[in-house]
C-alpha cells in the first residue's frame, strides 16, 4: 500500500535576502554594461584611427602652373615657386615679427622638418605676410633661431600683392591678410601640396555614416579647442590627432610618383 506524499510546505521569503540578491544582480549588470561600453569605445577609437590612416587624401584645389612668381629667401637668394613642383610641400603664411601668431603651426612644422630631414622630396615653405617689413635679414635671423635652413625650409618674401593673392586665391585660405590694431591678421593654417600641385586634405570617414570629414590643417584652431577642453573621441587631443592625419597624408603622398 502506497504511503501518501507529504504535503509541500512553502518556504518563507526573507525580504532582506531578496533585496541583497537583487542588489548584487544589479551591480553585476551595471559593471558588465560598463565593461562592454568601454570595450566598444576602445574598438571605435582604434577603428577610427585605422580608417583615418587608410582614407585617401582629398583634393580641394590645384595651384595654377601660371601662378609662377619669384621670391627672395632667407639667404637673399632668388627662387621660383615652380622649383617646388614635383615635390610634396607644406606652406603657410607667417608674421615672423609676431611669433605668437603662428606658434601652434610652427611647433608642428619643426616636427615635420625633423621627421622628413632625410627626404629630399619634402619642403617647408613659410611666406611672410609682411614682406615690406620682414626682409631677408629678418627671415634669416628667424631661420637661425629655429635651427632650420635651405634647401629644406624656405622663409620667403615677395611683393605684398603677390603673396596675399597667392595665400588667399591659390592656397584657398580663409582670409586675405590684413592689419588690425597694428598687427597682421591672417590664416596660419598649413596647406599641403602634392607632387602634381594639388591641394590635399585628410579625409576622415564617419563612424555613424554620412559624408566624411575633410580636415583643414588649422593647428591654431586645434590648440584653441584643446584649451577649451573639446574632446576628439580618440586617444589623442585635437592637435595630436590633426598632426597624426597630416603625417599620414604626407607619407601617402610621398609614396606616390608624380603624374606623367
Amino acid at each position: 500500500m502506497r504511503t501518501p506524499a507529504e504535503p509541500l510546505i512553502p518556504v518563507e521569503r526573507d525580504p532582506r535576502k531578496l533585496r541583497r540578491t537583487a542588489l548584487i544582480l544589479i551591480v553585476i549588470m551595471i559593471a558588465s554594461g560598463i565593461l562592454i561600453l568601454m570595450s566598444y569605445q576602445k574598438w571605435g577609437r582604434l577603428q577610427a584611427e585605422k580608417d583615418s590612416a587608410h582614407a585617401r587624401p582629398g583634393i580641394v584645389g590645384r595651384i595654377d602652373n601660371k601662378a609662377e612668381f619669384g621670391v627672395v629667401r632667407q639667404d637673399a637668394s632668388g627662387a621660383k615657386i615652380s622649383e617646388l613642383f614635383g615635390k610634396v610641400w607644406v606652406v603657410c603664411g607667417v608674421s615672423v615679427k609676431d611669433p605668437d601668431s603662428w606658434k601652434a603651426t610652427r611647433e608642428v612644422l619643426l616636427r615635420l622638418n625633423q621627421r622628413y630631414a632625410g627626404n629630399d622630396d619634402f619642403r617647408v615653405v613659410c611666406f611672410t605676410v609682411d614682406p615690406n617689413q620682414e626682409g631677408h635679414e629678418v627671415l634669416d635671423a628667424t631661420a637661425k633661431e629655429l635651427g632650420v635652413g635651405l634647401p629644406k625650409w624656405w622663409f620667403a618674401g615677395a611683393g605684398e600683392e603677390f603673396v596675399h593673392k597667392f595665400l588667399k586665391n591659390q592656397l584657398k585660405l580663409g582670409i586675405m591678410p590684413h592689419k588690425k590694431d597694428g598687427k597682421w591678421v591672417y590664416d596660419s593654417s598649413i596647406t599641403l601640396i602634392d607632387r602634381d600641385r594639388h591641394i590635399r586634405r585628410a579625409v576622415v570617414p564617419q563612424q555613424r555614416g554620412g559624408p566624411p570629414y575633410i580636415a583643414v590643417f588649422d593647428f591654431a584652431q586645434a590648440a584653441d579647442w584643446d584649451a577649451k577642453g573639446v574632446k576628439t573621441g580618440v586617444d589623442k587631443n585635437n592637435t595630436e590627432q590633426l598632426e597624426f592625419l597630416l603625417v599620414k597624408t604626407i607619407d601617402e603622398l610621398l609614396a606616390q610618383p608624380a603624374a606623367p
